[in-house]
């Protein structure tokens, strides 16, 4: 999620605003989709609270055929034209890679810092490093689908083909256990997205009688959608009695909702773009790191708080309290000397990491 190549013209040209070559279209995307991971967590955590009931919420539901799909797929496209053949090690590493395992490591440790007592070096082994292998499993995702997105370009005329084998490599691999699974999935998604970016494919393409048919295909699959068809319960195990049925569902009605999402929020975008809410979500859209990493943090505190019943405005409220004290934790820490050390960003390295 960082800016490595530049390149004078952006994948996607959008009739409303442009930032510093950069389609605003794309970050009003993230915004929503951001939004949409807080508010699903929030009824996860808060809603159903102490219960698996989410997994038959159907706002939940809705949301999960394709918020993370969607959500690393925009990664993939933008990072399309920032690694390329002319992109070398070093600079993949220092200026993608390691901002985003330097975020989860400091995440992943400073919160349970004071829970220290039970001893340092078995809490270390125990949630510390528990943490930064599974709390944070979709930036795990954007590292290893990013990885394979940077091995792909070596391939120079076969880069296509290389993507493509790799999707398949990742998404075929036998590891039902989570996250394996979840990174295993959504890194399919990256990579195509990120051959459809290098392709010149640009979301304003889609058809909207394509877009619409997508959506409607989504809504019937929401129909029959159950808690098997989460990749976080059938892990893609393909080769398990019975999961091939629920494979068959979920990986085509989140390949429709995302399609659908995607070409509706860039039509959103375009016709509000002037407005006061255009411009909140887009802000929003450019702090998607940090309010990930935020959130994730506060809803594991959530198992400290007294049991009270909530609804959805709950969840909505919890949503606009997280979003908003992340915002003011950024603003806040970006005064402070060594403040961008919270978001895995040392000044001392040579890069300022960039949240695609």
């Amino acid at each position: 999620m960082v800016d490595i190549v530049q390149r004078p013209a952006p994948l996607e040209t959008s009739p409303a605003e442009l930032r510093d070559g950069r389609d605003l279209g794309l970050d009003f995307i993230k915004g929503i989709l951001i939004l949409l991971v807080v508010f699903g967590h929030s009824i996860q955590w808060i809603v159903h609270a102490g219960t698996e009931d989410y997994w038959d919420d159907g706002l939940f539901r809705a949301i999960y055929l394709f918020h993370m799909p969607a959500f690393i797929a925009v990664s993939g496209y933008l990072a399309a034209r920032r690694i390329d053949a002319a992109t070398r090690l070093g600079q993949f590493f220092f200026r993608r890679t390691l901002p985003l395992l330097l975020a989860m490591a400091v995440w992943a440790a400073w919160p349970n810092l004071a829970r220290a007592y039970v001893g340092l070096e078995t809490h270390i082994r125990s949630d510390v490093w528990k943490d930064f292998r599974g709390s944070f499993w979709f930036l795990w995702a954007v590292v290893i689908s990013s990885a394979g997105a940077f091995a792909a370009t070596r391939f120079g005329a076969y880069e296509r083909a290389a993507l493509l084998l790799i999707a398949a490599a990742l998404l075929l691999a036998p590891l039902p256990d989570f996250p394996p699974s979840a990174i295993r999935y959504t890194a399919a998604f990256y990579l195509i997205a990120f051959l459809a970016g290098r392709a010149g494919v640009t979301i304003r393409a889609i058809p909207p009688h394509v877009a619409v048919t997508a959506g409607a295909a989504a809504a019937v699959g929401w129909l029959f959608w159950t808690r098997d068809t989460y990749i976080y319960n059938n892990g893609f195990a393909y080769w398990r009695p019975g999961v091939a049925g629920h494979l068959a569902l979920m990986l085509p009605v989140s390949i429709a909702a995302t399609l659908a999402f995607l070409r509706a929020a860039v039509a959103l975008h375009d016709r509000i773009a002037p407005s006061a809410a255009a411009r909140t979500v887009i802000a929003v859209g450019g702090i998607t790191l940090e309010i990930y990493l935020a959130q994730t943090v506060a809803f594991r505190a959530t198992s400290l708080l007294p049991e009270f019943a909530a609804g959805y405005l709950d969840a909505a409220a919890a949503t606009a309290v997280i979003v908003a004290g992340t915002a003011a934790l950024v603003a806040l820490s970006r005064r402070l000397p060594g403040g961008e050390l919270l978001w895995g960003r040392p000044p001392a390295l040579p890069f300022r990491a960039r949240n695609d």
